[in-house]
């Protein structure tokens, strides 16, 4: 007769065999076409291509940027994206890089600001909790006012609260486009600081394997040219 305790057996073996594993747990926060939500995103679908070539379940969480932080300094997920170096903890597990992070001078209509040194003196927008320059924060002649997301930034800009926003390129696009405001610009060929983009995962030897499963992944995915395809704007 076929025992349970073989059928149990017999299970936990079909299981294996099929590549049976725990879900990678990830956090992450909200960012104007980059993370819409759990389910959309550019960030968002790069993360589950990610899981469908490696055969990895993840699951993402979405918070305020500052209980994503929160979560993986916690140890309450695995891994946090995007990660930059001004916000992650030196001791971690890195990917490589699958996006570099372009900061712009955002402004009105009638204005020219196109470096930190234009921003002296003004009042400059950033959004609360997002990762910024070191030279930018540490300029003492900059006044800078925080909101709580992007296109709450580029109203405030728009009405003259503030003299500049600064935002990643494509996000900020898309939070001006939110807004419904006009008569804002920014000059493409005049970034103000560039960042490397990473996923980041505990400095455990779970986390380190993830990190380069992840690493090879990125890399493959540059080579065969879909990393460039998948993070294209719709």
């Amino acid at each position: 007769m076929f025992s349970f305790s073989r059928y149990v057996f017999t299970a936990l073996i079909l299981m294996s065999a099929c590549g049976f594993a725990k879900t990678v747990e990830l956090a992450t926060f909200p960012i104007p076409l980059m993370v819409e939500d759990s389910e959309r995103g550019l960030f968002v679908n790069l993360t589950k291509e990610i899981g469908k070539r490696t055969n990895k379940k993840i699951h993402i969480s979405v918070y305020p940027t500052g209980k994503a932080l929160l979560a993986f300094s916690g140890n309450k997920v695995q891994g946090i994206f995007p990660g930059l170096d001004v916000s992650i903890p030196k001791r971690s597990a890195r990917s490589s890089a699958f996006y570099v992070k372009v900061d712009h001078i955002f402004f009105r209509k009638g204005q020219t600001l196109e470096s930190v040194k234009d921003l002296e003196g003004k009042k400059v927008g950033l959004t609360f909790r997002y990762p910024y320059s070191k030279e930018l924060l540490l300029n003492k002649k900059i006044k800078f006012e925080f909101a709580a997301d992007d296109v709450l930034n580029m109203r405030k800009l728009a009405q003259g609260q503030i003299d500049a926003f600064i935002v990643e390129e494509r996000s900020g696009l898309k939070a001006l486009q939110l807004s419904g405001e006009k008569d804002i610009l920014f000059n493409k060929e005049k970034p103000i600081a560039q960042q490397e983009v990473f996923y980041a995962f505990q400095n455990d030897e779970e986390g380190k394997e993830l990190a380069e499963i992840f690493t090879k992944t990125i890399e493959a995915m540059k080579k065969d040219g879909s990393l460039q395809r998948l993070l294209v704007s719709p």
